[in-house]
């Protein structure tokens, strides 16, 4: 999943792509391409956003970060 097309201005999505981007003080981004409102969007794009959504939810991020240790 490592996608490198990179810019003098940094990393560059394609127009149908979104991303969770970490920032190096701690905080996300999420980039959505500019789409009508009316645009019908694939199940990756949805559990996307809804990651997006609890990304600030510390309970919630614990948790995920638990069941990824337990699965190793």
């Amino acid at each position: 999943m490592y996608h490198e097309a990179h810019t003098d201005h940094g990393t560059v999505l394609r127009r149908d792509q979104f991303a969770i981007v970490a920032n190096m003080d701690g905080s996300f981004s999420l980039y959505i391409p500019n789409l009508p409102d009316d645009t019908e969007l694939p199940l990756n794009v949805r559990l996307l956003a809804a990651v997006a959504a609890k990304i600030d939810d510390e309970e919630w991020v614990a948790d995920m970060l638990s069941d990824l240790a337990g699965n190793q």
